[in-house]
């Protein structure tokens, strides 16, 4: 039944699903139990709730722990995602800012996509948009989405190495999948479409964001640099 309420609530709006999805949410879900006004998360994390439909509002806090398991808070990030990490540890500490608390843990993930492709970047020499060339020099990810509306440039058109630059979210998600496996994948997806709902004031669900939901947000970001940078 609890199974059954979280899946529900996730195909109301999960924009970026895919094949294979609903398999790995099967397996991970079976973690989740209910007791005597405690969600219980892999028989270790005891969440006191108001009411048994608030099991949802637990999953939709805490994805990457529930999905990928325990992590640790790593301090060897690029600078803008350790900001944001520092702000979700001290809003989980103050305790009572539920939503803005998760919507900072997933705005790590989210900022970790980006910080990723401007490190990939720097091994590119050029920008090519049709015949024209720009030479990449101090460009990361936000200065180069800049420097295609300075210029005019379809989003559609532009390379990179050789690749299409990832300009929306989906895009950038689709790209950083080289650097996921399939649960990695699916944590990174759904995090950034709660997000993305927190952002807009469209949620509808109490959440209950933990310190483990950080600390796995924090390992899955780290991952992807270490995997980046072993790629050469």
């Amino acid at each position: 039944m609890l199974k059954k309420k979280i899946i529900r609530a996730i195909d109301d709006f999960f924009q970026y699903k895919k094949s294979g999805d609903d398999e790995i949410l099967d397996e991970v879900l079976d973690k989740i139990e209910y007791k005597d006004k405690y969600v219980i998360i892999d028989g270790e994390e005891k969440i006191k709730v108001d009411k048994k439909k608030d099991v949802v509002g637990v999953f939709l806090a805490n994805i990457p722990y529930i999905i990928l398991g325990p992590g640790e808070i790593h301090d060897d990030l690029p600078e803008k995602v350790r900001k944001i990490q520092s702000g979700a540890i001290k809003l989980l500490e103050i305790g009572g800012f539920n939503e803005i608390a998760t919507l900072e843990i997933y705005l790590v993930m989210e900022m970790s996509l980006r910080a990723l492709y401007s490190e990939w970047l720097k091994k590119a020499e050029y920008v090519k948009y049709g015949k024209k060339k720009v030479k990449v020099k101090n460009l990361d990810y936000r200065k180069l989405k800049l420097l295609l509306k300075r210029k005019g440039w379809s989003k559609y058109k532009v390379k990179v190495n050789g690749e299409v630059f990832p300009y929306s979210q989906g895009s950038l998600l689709a790209w950083a999948e080289r650097f996921m496996d399939d649960k990695t994948s699916l944590a990174f997806r759904l995090a950034i479409n709660v997000r993305n709902l927190l952002a807009h004031g469209e949620f509808e669900w109490n959440l209950y964001p933990t310190m483990r939901s950080l600390e796995s947000a924090s390992q899955a970001s780290w991952l992807l640099f270490e995997k980046l940078r072993r790629s050469g």
